[in-house]
């Protein structure tokens, strides 16, 4: 797959995630604050911001593309997890007030789940790629040195 074939195939697979992060950042927000939600999911929700926010990570953010996919999928998991432990008729609520549902958010992490993947085999086929090349490259010098 070419560079912008890979690069479209993202954008049009992340975009509509992106494009709703402002009304889930909305609705995390609209969880933590609702008294009827008790302490624990409260708690999830936070510690997906933490993870947000800490400079450690799984995947570091300084490698393109999957440190920032890795973020987005702790913070959506952790925002799912609250919500699935948080009263139904609440959630609900809070879910339709922002113009979301289940589906659309299992969607967003399915879609950051596929964008990772995708990520990680076009970058594992161009390491194996640079190797060979750097093997073919040696085994050349090699040659002259040795002929």
């Amino acid at each position: 797959m070419s560079s912008a074939g890979f690069t479209a195939l993202l954008r049009v697979e992340m975009l509509p995630v992106l494009s709703r992060l402002p009304a889930y950042s909305r609705l995390a927000w609209a969880v933590v604050r609702d008294p009827q939600v008790a302490p624990a999911p409260k708690a999830l929700v936070f510690g997906g911001v933490a993870y947000l926010l800490s400079p450690l990570d799984l995947i570091p953010g300084f490698i393109p593309v999957l440190g920032q996919l890795d973020d987005l999928a702790v913070a959506l998991w952790s925002l799912r997890t609250a919500l699935r432990a948080a009263p139904a008729e609440v959630v609900e609520g809070h879910l339709a007030r922002q113009g979301l549902s289940w589906e659309v958010l299992d969607a967003d992490l399915a879609r950051v789940g596929r964008s990772g993947r995708l990520v990680t085999r076009t970058a594992l086929r161009a390491g194996g790629r640079a190797v060979a090349s750097l093997g073919r490259g040696v085994w050349r010098l090699g040659r002259r040195l040795v002929g």
